[in-house]
């Protein structure tokens, strides 16, 4: 731009050059030769107080050559300045005015400037502009150049940092561009070139470079993208698992270019796989727990059965006072410690996630009424009061898992009677309806026992705790009852809480989610069954079991029914008798089955009989077995048996089920 300046100030003899930029009435001198070299490059100056302003306002080249003795002699340029000559065009660049070049002197003209001189500036002019145009589109090269590096270095940077690198095949030429993260990951040197050849190659052998190369093809002829997990072998051998995506770029529907990212997931595959494994190992585990809680339900419960049936059987002969007493502390004795197995067994199977819930319409009142029955000896013998209160629930139906009500009312109703040693206890019921077919029922339990601190309630219904070390000492049991009511509560869409006062007493609230059913025509008063015993005599049982003490207990309870029966100790003595007596004239009309024998259980057995052709095959089978975890009831029903009994057998239990089949 100098150098023009100078072309200028050498061809008009004229001491002053300016190439100017002007913004509204700003005007800056961006260039400039003068004869001290005191005019700088910045400096601003008033528009209107420069000869430029006439300049522009005539949109062409101008000039003064004796300002003094012309219309703008009093001009401020004149009179500052006393610029006598003046020659200077308009610089428009990229089609916007960007300023002027100009030239002056403060001596003036002995003539007008030429035609010839004025087409001079307006070339020059012309020049300067094309200059400026080409000098800022120079720098906004370089600009761009400058980000793009930028942006580029970031792109690396981010690349190292998250470990992800970047790829690019130009189908044009057919080069293959990995960014440096791309090599450190296979491994190769930083002057590595790859092309598409040994780029797919580094993909494992087989199944992983069929679909990484079917990938590519696919990209390449339909467009779109693609992502998937791949194994690749680096460039030392070390293999590695890598994130890969890629796109296609399309240029007038045909594919020019595939982009895409490659990140080394190595250690979230190997973390994945352990966790898999670990996954495999804790359901090989749940597995195992649940098996051993069968055998353990089973082991443990069977000799339980040998005695309480045994009891139950010796109740019946003719006792004394004294060994009636004594039967009845045995009885006691044993139900106790079945509660505290049944105990384990259920906060087991809640914890493991193994308790099944099922949901029948029930009687409400017959269930607190069948609760309380259960408990009115206890509370008689400590001279208790038990009273049962109905807010709304008389003659409710509702639909819910009957076991666990009673479940819930049993553990609240046997720890108030365990904890009050006079007074009262009382339980209360009430429906609160919810959303359509929906309710809540709520529990209280409330008695007028010893109470409870706050910090005991604290503790209250975790596992194996109970008020404090004396309480278990004192009172016994597992400290499971109310760990167990509340996880049966959450299991049923509920909680239960506790208020209670320090030698006062205890308020233990249930709440459970219920359906409710559609009151019939005669729920407000309804119909009591009239008990009846009925004759057992005309069955003909098959009683297949293994254990010799079960043997006895089950044939004694039939003998006291008049019930004709024979015993066989495996499944497979079941099939050969039953295939002897499918033509005999008194035939099996029912087969108590136990589940767990020697040779052929009774899950074996059942489906065995069920595939006879003979009307064997129908025979009505009940299961008895000593496990009692909510698969076995469906392991039962799925292998053909009509009914399940849980040992130990319960005498009215077993006669009950025996009367479905008359």
């Amino acid at each position: 731009m100098v150098a023009l300046l100078q072309l200028g100030v050498d061809y008009f003899q004229l001491e002053l050059g300016i190439i100017s930029h002007i913004e509204g009435e700003l005007y800056t001198v961006s260039y400039a030769i003068s004869p001290a070299n005191d005019l700088l490059s910045g400096t601003t100056f008033n528009l209107g107080d420069t000869y430029c302003v006439h300049t522009l306002a005539t949109n062409q080249a101008l000039s003064f050559y004796h300002a003094g003795q012309s219309h703008i002699a009093q001009h401020p340029c004149y009179l500052n300045l006393g610029l006598e000559s003046y020659i200077g065009a308009p610089i428009v660049v990229e089609g916007k005015r960007f300023g002027t070049i100009n030239f002056s002197a403060s001596a003036p003209r002995n003539q007008p400037f030429s035609t010839e001189e004025l087409s001079f500036i307006e070339l020059l002019s012309h020049w300067v502009g094309n200059e400026i145009a080409r000098h800022e589109k120079l720098t906004l090269l370089k600009e761009q150049q400058k980000l793009m590096a930028r942006q580029q270095d970031i792109l690396e940077q981010m690349g190292q940092v998250a470990g992800v690198g970047a790829w690019e095949l130009d189908l044009t030429d057919g080069k293959l561009y990995w960014s440096s993260v791309m090599k450190d990951i296979h491994e190769v040197e930083q002057d590595f070139i790859p092309d598409l050849v040994n780029g797919l190659n580094f993909y494992k052998e087989g199944e992983n470079q069929t679909r990484i190369t079917e990938c590519v093809r696919r990209l390449m002829a339909h467009g779109g993208n693609f992502s998937g997990e791949f194994e690749i072998i680096t460039q030392k051998g070390t293999p590695k698992w890598a994130a890969v995506k890629g796109k296609a770029e399309l240029d007038e529907g045909k594919c020019v270019r595939l982009v895409g990212a490659f990140q080394d997931i190595t250690e979230q595959v190997n973390s994945r796989e352990q966790l898999e494994h670990r996954h495999k190992e804790l359901s090989l585990a749940l597995e195992a727990r649940s098996l051993f809680l069968a055998n353990m339900s089973h082991e443990i419960r069977t000799p339980i059965n040998g005695v309480l049936g045994m009891l139950q059987i010796l109740e019946s002969s003719s006792l004394d006072t004294e060994q009636t007493r004594f039967l009845g502390l045995a009885k006691d004795s044993a139900t106790s410690l079945l509660g505290i197995i049944n105990d384990i067994l259920d906060f087991t199977k809640i914890d493991s996630g193994k308790l099944a819930l099922e949901t029948v319409p029930i009687d409400l009142n017959q269930v607190l009424d069948n609760c309380v029955d259960i408990f009115n000896p206890r509370a008689k013998e400590k001279s208790i009061q038990l009273v049962k209160q109905l807010e709304n629930t008389q003659g409710a139906s509702i639909i819910t898992d009957p076991t666990r009500l009673r479940q819930i009312c049993a553990n609240l109703l046997s720890n108030a009677l365990k904890f009050t040693h006079q007074g009262q206890v009382s339980i209360t019921t009430n429906l609160t309806l919810q959303k359509k077919g929906m309710a809540t029922l709520t529990i209280a339990v409330k008695d007028t026992g010893v109470g409870l601190t706050q910090e005991q309630q604290a503790l209250l219904f975790s596992p194996f705790n109970q008020a404090d070390v004396s309480t278990t000492r004192k009172f016994g049991g597992t400290g499971l009852g109310l760990s167990i009511t509340r996880k049966l509560c959450q299991l049923m869409s509920g909680d239960v809480s506790v208020k209670s006062v320090l030698n006062k007493g205890s308020v233990f609230s249930a709440q459970i989610e219920v359906g409710i059913m559609a009151k019939s025509a005669h729920s407000a008063e309804p119909e009591m069954a009239v008990s009846q015993t009925k004759d057992l005599s005309n069955l003909h049982v098959l009683v297949v079991e293994d254990n010799e003490i079960n043997q006895v207990v089950i044939g004694e309870m039939l003998k006291q029914r008049q019930i004709t029966y024979d015993i066989v100790n495996d499944g497979l003595e079941a099939l050969a008798i039953l295939e002897v007596e499918k033509s005999s004239m008194n035939p099996y009309t029912l087969i108590l089955m136990d589940c767990q024998m020697p040779n052929m259980d009774g899950y074996q057995t059942t489906q065995h009989i069920r595939q006879l052709s003979s009307n064997v095959a129908s025979i009505p089978i009940i299961a008895l077995t000593a496990n009692a975890l909510s698969e076995e009831r469906e392991k039962c029903f799925a292998s053909g048996m009509n009914e399940y009994l849980s040992k130990p057998v319960d005498q009215a239990n077993l006669y009950t089920m025996l009367e479905k089949f008359i």
